[in-house]
């Protein structure tokens, strides 16, 4: 017996101090507590019994955080029956005095309001005890390690059950802890791994490893970044290891429309990037080795309040980005709040793509532009036959020299506010002709627009896109002609008793052209037929 041994019971009556049996503490949280503030090394004795982490004067009861807590300078032991004199003096086989460090701080059988991790290392040593029912089901740290998280230390001759995490449901190790004969079995990870090791230079041996069981992943050893050392290893049913392999990934975040916005939109975009073994978040372009194992995915996502939920990207390892293509690019690979992207299909470059929430004149694009975005269908077909479609071609249907100039006039200005390649207007005599155009060149959108009464709009379909018409009279002012000519070209006009005209025209009737070519920059920069969710 030591003069540096504190003492453990929870059936002890006398004076609580930990000084021996008879007067040892009730609360191991405590005994701990003490042991860490004498600055002194320390054995921690504890009888048989099931310990708390959320019990004692030194704890806050029905905490979840509440672990306990083994530092350097503590040699934590278990399995005393409360008179013994020595370590020797126990027993320590099947049958003998069980010392229990238990989750269980509510005590009413329901696993989801257990501590998150009952034990945690980062020093010293611990042995000869068993640990269950720990329920790391928090986020961040709090979803790894239910039974025990180890940074260092040595943790030995330990039974680990009734765990479960996301990840690691027995242990989660990192840093460079040693664990030596530890039993684990009937943990639960809902991801992968009752032994999890990660970017650790652990030791480990004479492990048993048996029937626990994983939502997706391996149930047994999982390792990533990990140069742990193994040895003697006992693997029963369940007990598949795996490792995560690194990928360098290099993500672009790209800003629709920020070339119209004076110096640029000027809210950097914020993105997650995440994988069942890392979550980062991330501003500008970013290289980084992502782990990632096999089965899983590479999700992309965004909380930023500046830009919509919605995002979009592109495989820029093999492909070029939409805006650096001739004619009518694919349409994004990938679009949605958050983008899941497989293992088997992740490559090493990625355009990020964020649809900023303020249009150039800073209004709210969730409440004006957007419902015109999300009702148009513009660009639902960018491919014909396989073929990625070249250009919008524009047509005049004949109304007299006088008709022909303003129409031209009017496509003028809207053609500078479009984002994809559009040719000279052509002036065909009717209807029936520009039927006839569209069938021998139907790899191409087109636009057109016609003189007369708005109800004598045709609308035809070459089998890719519907061409939307309008049509005005030559004594219409400019402004009404180059509006409908941006609703001819954009398919966004009047949506219910809002008016896509209010928002992209000045008062005075000119065309505003940087506020005009955002709602086409977010549809052309859109997944065909996807709704943009703000």
């Amino acid at each position: 017996m030591s003069a540096d041994t504190i003492y453990v019971d929870k059936g002890a009556n006398g004076a609580g101090d930990g000084s021996s049996w008879t007067d040892a503490y009730t609360s191991l949280q405590d005994a701990l507590q003490a042991a860490r503030a004498n600055g002194t090394t320390d054995e921690v004795w504890v009888a048989a019994g099931t310990y708390y982490p959320d019990e004692g004067a030194s704890a806050n009861a029905d905490d979840h955080t509440e672990s306990f807590r083994v530092e350097s300078g503590i040699d934590l032991r278990g399995h005393f029956s409360g008179d013994e004199q020595s370590l020797g003096d126990r027993t320590l086989a099947r049958g003998g005095p069980k010392t229990v460090l238990s989750g269980e701080i509510q005590q009413d059988g329901t696993q989801s309001n257990n501590a998150y991790t009952v034990l945690r290392m980062v020093g010293g040593s611990a042995g000869e005890l068993h640990i269950e029912d720990g329920a790391a089901n928090g986020t961040g740290p709090q979803r790894r390690g239910g039974g025990a998280y180890v940074t260092g230390g040595t943790l030995h001759h330990a039974v680990l059950t009734g765990n479960r995490a996301r990840r690691g449901a027995a242990l989660f190790a990192t840093g460079s802890p040693a664990l030596e004969v530890l039993r684990v079995t009937g943990n639960h990870a809902t991801e992968a791994g009752a032994l999890y090791f990660s970017g650790d230079a652990s030791t480990a041996e004479h492990l048993t490893v048996a029937d626990n069981t994983a939502g997706s992943g391996p149930s047994g050893m999982y390792f990533i970044g990990s140069d742990a050392a193994i040895e003697d290893v006992a693997a029963g049913p369940n007990t598949t290891s795996t490792v995560a392999e690194r990928i360098q990934i290099t993500f672009n975040p790209k800003t629709v429309g920020d070339s119209l916005y004076t110096g640029g939109y000027g809210n950097p975009f914020d993105y997650t990037v995440s994988t069942d073994d890392t979550t980062f978040t991330t501003t500008g372009t970013t290289t980084a080795d992502v782990p990632i194992a096999d089965n899983d995915d590479l999700e992309i996502s965004t909380s930023d309040p500046e830009y919509l939920s919605t995002i979009a990207a592109n495989n820029t390892d093999t492909e070029q980005p939409p805006f650096q293509v001739n004619g009518f690019p694919d349409e994004p690979d990938y679009q949605n709040t958050t983008i899941a992207i497989p293992k088997s299909d992740v490559v090493n470059d990625y355009e990020v793509v964020g649809f900023p929430t303020t249009s150039t004149d800073g209004r709210n694009m969730e409440e004006t532009i957007l419902p015109h975005v999300n009702n148009a269908t513009r660009f639902k077909n960018r491919e014909a036959n396989g073929q990625t479609l070249d250009e919008d071609k524009l047509y005049i249907i004949d109304g007299g020299s006088s008709f022909n100039t303003k129409a031209e006039n009017a496509l003028s200005t809207v053609r500078d506010v479009l984002p994809y390649p559009t040719s000279d207007p052509i002036i065909l005599p009717d209807t029936d002709a520009l039927v006839d155009s569209a069938e021998a060149r139907n790899e191409f959108n087109y636009s057109y627009v016609e003189s007369g009464s708005l109800l004598n709009n045709v609308f035809y379909d070459s089998g890719y896109i519907q061409s939307t018409s309008s049509s005005f009279d030559v004594s219409t002012s400019d402004g009404n002609r180059v509006s409908e000519t941006y609703s001819a070209t954009s398919e966004m006009d009047e949506l219910g008793s809002n008016d896509i005209n209010d928002y992209v025209f000045d008062d005075n009737g000119t065309l505003d052209k940087n506020e005009a070519a955002l709602p086409l920059n977010f549809e052309y920069n859109s997944k065909a037929g996807s709704t943009l969710q703000p």
